[in-house]
């Protein structure tokens, strides 16, 4: 029986688009709030004409500190939002940029603090109610701060809470390289259970002037010498999230620091 496969590549984002369409349209498969806040964070949708200067500006010559655990090419400006527009054009992405409403920034007075990082959902499944965060980055000058664990919390009430207040989902996943301590343990912390070590999950991209996280893949392999990641895999289930999680997370926001 004759048969033809007509899949063809994605077409490649241009320069043009690097910053998406105006007005930036989310495209996410879920609703999206204006803003998910605390008393000290806001979270509210990433829109790189408004967000990704003061976000450039915070991490040049941290870079290699920065992404040295996330297997995508993010050192570049024009990377990283080509991995934002990718996201956006996928629906199953959407980023979120992170105010400490703490640290008033003159600068963005509309903002009602200072741009602390960029968190964001990926492969949100809307069938099987799952979704993952993911990239969880915080700037340099917000870490070891609230900031990390205020995003987090916002961003399971909105997924874990039943309606009206949340979405009603039943699982949110967090993945990282088993060597990403600070990852690892802010996961933890914040009520993920650990369910395994997911061998070869990613291929690592090559940087020019430093090697990322990874290890070495089989000879000759479709991967052109590239090095592979295996990730912790840890969730929070609805019925975690019942027993005991939603109080983890409310404690976090109790926290002075």
């Amino acid at each position: 029986m004759a048969f033809v496969n007509n899949c063809s590549p994605e077409p490649e984002i241009s320069e043009e688009e690097l910053y998406g369409p105006e007005p930036y349209d989310l495209n996410f498969v879920l609703p999206v709030p204006p803003v998910l806040s605390t008393d000290k964070l806001r979270l509210l949708p990433f829109i790189p004409r408004v967000h990704a200067a003061a976000y450039f500006d915070a991490v040049r010559g941290h870079e290699t500190m920065m992404y040295h655990y996330i297997p995508i090419a993010l050192e570049c400006p024009s990377d990283f939002l080509r991995f934002i527009e990718m996201c956006r054009r996928d629906k199953t992405g959407v980023m979120f940029a992170v105010v400490d409403t703490t640290r008033p920034d003159p600068k963005h007075p509309q903002w009602e603090g200072s741009l602390a990082g960029l968190f964001g959902l990926l492969y949100t499944d809307k069938t099987n109610l799952v979704t993952e965060i993911g990239p969880a980055i915080v700037l340099p000058a917000f870490q070891r701060t609230h900031v990390a664990s205020h995003a987090v919390g916002l961003l399971l009430k909105y997924l874990l809470d039943i309606a009206p207040s949340g979405l009603g989902f039943r699982k949110v996943k967090w993945t990282a390289s088993p060597f990403n301590v600070p990852s690892n343990r802010l996961a933890k912390r914040m009520g993920f259970k650990f369910d395994g070590l997911i061998r070869w999950t990613s291929v690592v991209v090559r940087v020019e002037g430093y090697q990322k996280d990874g290890k070495e893949a089989r000879a000759g392999d479709a991967g052109d010498g590239l090095l592979g990641r295996d990730s912790n895999e840890l969730a929070v289930c609805w019925d975690d999230w019942e027993g005991g999680g939603r109080e983890l997370v409310e404690q976090a926001f109790a926290r002075v620091a």
